[in-house]
């Protein structure tokens, strides 16, 4: 299918003069970037906040999206809000597609806020992610039924999100997530049963103690209220976390809250 918007995102890491930089930032309209958290010139660590002046992903829409993490380098994503996806007439369609490598050494660390899909939208998201033995990663996402406090729960017509996780040329992870509420009730057995939102977060560190890992989630999920949970591995030892609840936000923060945690120890 043929889109109508293509908005590209290039970013990429580098050493300059022996310090950590961004050495290619390409962004068309809507997105931008802010530059937060520094700590030293000779940081290693890159934060960015992803910013866009759109409201959402319209019909049309296709988000090309390149990020390289350069080795020995880190960098940490944040965006501004939610990812709206807007309602779309009969055939309409969006898409994003995000290509990442990260090099020996390199970290890249990327949790965006949980995507709202409108009445009627269709969207489909592909990430394929390149590793070195030796990389890092930390990355997330959480899905909402919707506009659920308008009373839109799974009124969307199809949502798609297929993550592709390669390390040295081996694809360790292959997730597809399908979602066409008039095809397949959602809330079934198999599916979300009963729940409206899931969150996942996957991490990779070779080397990293699993324990303490499940010990970072159930840290994050004391005291949560409607939510249920589970942790397991895949080959080389990269960590999927899964998520189900009710609310966008409690998910989204439960997450950043495990996020947090690995940081603490892995970023000095």
């Amino acid at each position: 299918m043929k889109m109508k918007n293509i908005c590209k995102f290039r970013l990429s890491t580098g050493i300059v003069d022996g310090y950590p930089r961004l050495i290619d930032q390409f962004f068309m309209v809507p997105f931008g970037l802010l530059r937060f958290d520094k700590r030293t010139h000779a940081d290693p660590w890159l934060r960015y906040m992803i910013r866009s002046s759109s409201p959402g992903i319209l019909d049309g829409d296709f988000y090309d999206w390149e990020i390289s993490v350069a080795k020995d380098t880190i960098l940490g994503l944040e965006t501004q809000g939610y990812q709206r996806i807007y309602e779309m007439n009969e055939g309409g369609f969006a898409k994003q597609e995000v290509k990442v490598e990260v090099g020996e050494g390199g970290f890249l660390h990327y949790i965006p806020h949980p995507t709202v899909p409108h009445k009627n939208s269709n969207y489909e998201a592909r990430n394929t992610i390149n590793l070195k033995e030796s990389s890092k990663l930390i990355w997330g996402e959480v899905i909402t039924c919707g506009r659920k406090f308008h009373g839109e729960i799974f009124e969307y017509k199809r949502l798609m999100n297929h993550t592709k996780i390669f390390v040295d040329d081996q694809l360790i992870f292959n997730d597809k997530l399908l979602f066409e509420p008039s095809k397949i009730d959602v809330t079934s057995i198999g599916q979300l049963e009963g729940y409206t939102h899931q969150a996942t977060l996957i991490y990779y560190h070779k080397g990293a103690n699993l324990d303490d890992t499940f010990n970072y989630l159930t840290e994050s999920v004391k005291d949560q209220e409607e939510v249920e949970y589970g942790m397991s591995t895949t080959l080389l030892d990269a960590v999927v976390i899964r998520v189900v609840g009710n609310s966008g936000e409690q998910l989204y923060k439960i997450i950043k809250k495990i996020e947090d945690k690995i940081l603490a120890v892995t970023v000095s």
